[in-house]
């Protein structure tokens, strides 16, 4: 190396260390944020990203699972914008930078992988498969189905004295024309399929996201004295309050009344247990017989086959992760990963030899492709993937 170069290779690493050092310490400007990534994206650099953080591993990795954990005010301002009216703004860009300690925890697990273990599985990805998106199928009460995936905004449909409609967000919504006095309200179901979400409000003005592989069946139009919906798969509702006539959500044994709140299901069958979460009001969790209150901020664990309920506290990022369009893992296994993969991308899971035994903690985008996904939970050291025609290939690595 000429005197040249070394002086280079000098500065770079000052630079590195002034701009990770004022990244912990959370006064990086916007313009140096964007110059750190330069580096840590940069295969040019990559030698002296390694090197930096192998001088600096414990500190920053230590700085960086701190400021990783801290996301309540980054939630509330960014699923909750008008709680914050009146005071000021961040700019997004500070939201967004808590991102940028996964990136820095990734390079120093990638560092840490690359010294530990042999060479790479040869699984190969072949092809790479693309995220999610809105698709779903809507099901009148005459058995008729329209696909909604690229159904253009306006009319689709009556039912009655209730208008269907496709809005300029590309959200289901039902219009009363009139007072309802039908005795038999018309049932329509609105399903999603692997790799797809979806929208909609209801007649009385509440508002329900879909999940991937789930669905919501109710009445075009809300008669009597309460309001009745089914799901399967996960589902969070905004209900529009009306004292009147109680709102009520079925799943197989259990039922949950509300009168106006803010909600989430996750029922889905391939999971082991379901969960009922509440972010706002209060809801009452009834299962064969029995009944119990939630606070805002907990969470009923149950299954279908057990009577027995858990009430705890809630991990209100993770479980509304799929709304905001994120993966949140908290100590999450690879089997539930997976099952979440399987359902976002459309995929199946083949496991090669011995399944691996491990977590991961982190957030990654949902509308990435899954290659990106994957490649992340592989720089934990531990597994290795594969993809062809649509199926996800896990191995364990092998340590030396």
């Amino acid at each position: 190396m000429d005197n040249q170069e070394h002086q280079m290779t000098l500065g770079t690493n000052d630079r590195l260390a002034e701009l990770f050092q004022k990244y912990v310490d959370k006064s990086i400007t916007e313009e140096e944020y964007a110059e750190l990534f330069v580096y840590i994206r940069n295969p040019e650099t990559k030698d002296q990203v390694l090197a930096f953080l192998d001088e600096h591993n414990k500190k920053v990795q230590s700085d960086a699972l701190v400021h990783e954990i801290d996301w309540d005010g980054m939630y509330a301002n960014i699923t909750n914008p008008k709680k914050s009216a009146g005071r000021e703004r961040k700019p997004l860009w500070k939201y967004v930078a808590a991102a940028a300690v996964l990136v820095v925890a990734s390079v120093t697990i990638y560092y840490t992988a690359i010294h530990s273990y042999q060479k790479s599985s040869p699984l190969a990805y072949h092809n790479d498969v693309l995220p999610g998106s809105e698709k779903a199928v809507l099901t009148l009460s005459d058995g008729s189905e329209i696909v909604l995936d690229h159904t253009a905004a306006g009319k689709l449909a009556t039912q009655g004295d209730i208008l269907i409609e496709k809005d300029a967000n590309g959200q289901i919504v039902y219009v009363a024309k009139s007072q309802s006095d039908e005795a038999a309200p018309k049932i329509n179901t609105l399903s999603t399929p692997a790799g797809g979400k979806f929208s909609l409000v209801l007649s009385d003005g509440s508002k329900v996201w879909l999940n991937a592989s789930s669905s919501i069946k109710f009445p075009a139009a809300f008669t009597g004295d309460a309001r009745r919906v089914e799901i399967k798969g996960e589902a969070y509702f905004e209900i529009a309050k009306d004292k009147r006539k109680p709102f009520y959500v079925r799943n197989g044994s259990s039922e949950i009344k509300v009168l106006g709140t803010h909600f989430n299901v996750m029922a889905y069958p391939d999971e082991y247990r379901s969960a009922l979460t509440l972010l706002e009001g209060s809801v009452q969790f009834t299962k064969n017989g029995q009944s119990q209150l939630l606070k805002p901020g907990k969470q009923i664990i149950y299954t279908e086959s057990e009577n027995e309920t858990k009430q705890q506290e809630a991990n209100i990022e993770e479980v509304m992760a799929w709304k905001n369009d994120l993966f949140v893992f908290n100590n999450t296994s690879i089997d539930e990963i997976m099952k979440e993969l399987t359902r976002w991308y459309d995929v199946k899971i083949k496991y090669e030899g011995e399944k691996p035994d491990i977590s991961f903690t982190g957030v990654i985008p949902r509308n990435t492709n899954v290659s990106k996904v994957l490649k992340t939970l592989e720089l934990t050291g531990d597994v290795v993937f594969g993809i062809e025609n649509n199926v996800i290939t896990c191995e364990k690595k092998m340590k030396k």
